[in-house]
């Protein structure tokens, strides 16, 4: 732009030049004219040399006049350069905008491919996200359930190629329910994770170890030379166990059922293996957990059995299929029956009276405990206040509550509408609750403080076997300890049972609490309780639990221990 400006300039003064020089020419002609001209038109004669400089100034003039012209052409010719010269340069700038428009949307179709391949890589990464989701555990991210059947089929279609062993694994964290119910939702996920990790290090690197849902696993052993193998990896996950797993700066002390299919033996096919081994998880879970156990044939029929069993428990309620019967608690000073305790009866209509033993975990297990034990409470309440409007006033009715019972949310309001609507007085009301209870300590001793506060008696059954704990024992609000019967059966011929034994009535008295002994059924038993100076006893000795028409003859009779 700045070299065609000056380019116009240099035309400008080149014309500023030839318009001077066109000045001067036509004055210089002008000047000749009237030199040759003017002498005729005043009249003056003209000598022979001044006729020849008139011819030469006419000659002159002509070659003027054609310089003028050259002049007047060249002229237009620099006119004409000038406007294509201005034209050049308005094709120029137009020429540089439109390389500018052109550069513009060059960098805009830039800018959109560079946009399109991010959205497209992001599409891609979305994607393969959401196909990685498709087969692995959000949490965990350990394969599911998916990938894990994929796997367990790839190598089952090789294993009948290969006389070699293959092993499924189903397990189930024990007690993980409780986790979440007294630690949080979130404690729990962090507890699966650092569950996962680990199983991971006590694997091979061509097992597979899955999340399958909940806090059930299943891991895929391959390629074993023979079954003993199974056993050793089983082993070593249970030992990875012992050492507690740290959650939010707390030590969760962990373990595990697991349940063993073996290929070909136990299946031959994915559903059948995860189902056998599912089963044989069951069993372990049954036989107390922490432990494994082998799929046997025989689990089958008791699986089926068990869930004939959950069909009926359901309707067993609505069916009033379920009665009491109560077992007298003895004072060991007067020897007088001071209390009784209600203990559930299923009467099947086929099956006869099913032992509480066998239906109870059931109930526990299926949430069925929570009306069943409302109805039990409810029941023996309204019995109570029979017996004691009958004239034993001094009769207290204890009443087991089941570990799910005693998490419930409206646990007090249930306790507390039982007792408005039984009219019951709460201080003839003892409530028989296990040592399971302080593995929360902290909600537990909350709960037990507000039963306490409504007037209600409170006791720590089986005592002995479970989760004692002395530093949390003095800060509930308790009343009884009752013996667990496994220390009384052997009371009279195991010297370290009379050791125990004695142990807990010391506590008991120290911590102004009663001991109570259940499962007293010799005299010899009895004999020696007495000289522990144990408070109560209660068992087949005196009595066996008797319904509730019988119970009211033997209270009527007044029998009293000799």
């Amino acid at each position: 732009m700045g070299a065609g400006n000056g380019r116009i300039g240099q035309i400008k003064a080149r014309d500023r030049h030839l318009w001077l020089i066109s000045i001067s020419v036509i004055v210089a002609l002008t000047l000749t004219i009237i030199t040759i001209y003017a002498p005729d038109l005043m009249g003056i004669p003209m000598a022979p040399s001044r006729a020849e400089l008139s011819t030469y100034l006419s000659g002159l003039a002509v070659l003027i006049c054609l310089f003028c012209l050259y002049v007047i052409q060249a002229h237009a010719r620099l006119d004409r350069l000038r406007d294509e010269l201005v034209e050049k340069e308005q094709e120029k700038t137009e020429v540089q905008r439109l390389l500018r428009e052109v550069e513009e949307r060059s960098n805009e179709h830039l800018k959109t491919k560079e946009a399109l391949e991010r959205e497209m890589a992001e599409r891609k990464q979305a994607e393969e996200r959401v196909v990685y989701l498709a087969y692995h555990d959000g949490l965990t991210d350990l394969p599911n359930r998916r990938l894990f059947e994929d796997r367990l089929g790839q190598e089952l279609s090789r294993l009948r190629w290969r006389k070699r062993v293959m092993a499924v694994l189903f397990l189930d964290i024990d007690r993980f329910k409780q986790f979440n119910d007294h630690l949080g939702h979130h404690v729990g996920d962090a507890l699966l994770v650092a569950f996962s990790e680990r199983l991971k290090l006590c694997l091979r690197p061509g097992d597979t170890v899955a999340r399958l849902g909940g806090d059930e696993f299943a891991i895929l052993l391959t390629d074993l030379a023979r079954e003993g193998d199974v056993s050793l990896i089983i082993q070593k996950i249970l030992d990875s166990l012992i050492k507690p797993i740290n959650v939010e700066g707390s030590d969760l002390s962990v373990t595990t059922s697991i349940g063993v299919s073996l290929s070909p033996k136990d299946g031959e096919d994915t559903s059948t293996l995860l189902k056998t081994a599912d089963m044989a998880m069951y069993r372990a879970k049954e036989e107390g957990g922490n432990s494994f156990q082998y799929y046997d044939p025989v689990f089958q029929k008791q699986r089926s059995e068990w869930l004939s069993l959950e069909s009926a428990l359901r309707l067993a309620l609505e069916r009033q299929e379920f009665l009491l019967h109560y077992q007298p608690q003895v004072d060991l000073d007067s020897g007088r029956v001071v209390g009784v305790e209600a203990l559930v009866r299923w009467r099947h209509p086929e099956k006869g009276l099913i032992s509480p033993g066998k239906f109870i975990p059931l109930a526990e297990e299926t949430g069925l405990i929570i009306p069943i034990g409302e109805w039990v409470l409810r029941t023996a309440c309204a019995q109570a206040v029979v017996w004691r409007s009958g004239g034993f006033k001094d009769l207290r009715i204890s009443v087991n509550l089941s570990p799910r019972q005693f998490r419930q949310k409206n646990l007090i309001e249930t306790v507390g509408r039982v007792l408005k609507e039984t009219g019951i007085e709460p201080r003839c009301v003892e409530l028989e609750l296990t040592e399971s209870i302080m593995q929360n300590a902290e909600t537990s001793v909350k709960a037990l403080r507000r039963l306490k506060a409504m007037g209600l008696e409170i006791s720590i059954d089986d005592f002995g076997m479970g989760y004692s704990s002395l530093s949390y024992l003095k800060r509930f609000p308790i009343n009884t300890l009752k013996i667990d019967q496994a220390f009384i059966h052997h009371l009279t011929d195991d010297p370290d049972d009379p050791l125990i034994v004695t142990a807990i009535i010391t506590l008991a008295h120290n911590l102004r609490l009663k001991a109570i002994a259940e499962g007293v059924e010799t005299a010899d038993q009895l004999k020696l309780l007495r000289l522990l100076r144990c408070d109560l006893i209660q068992g087949y000795y005196f009595s066996q639990p008797l319904p509730a028409d019988e119970m009211s003859g033997l209270l009527a009779e007044d029998r009293r221990l000799s």
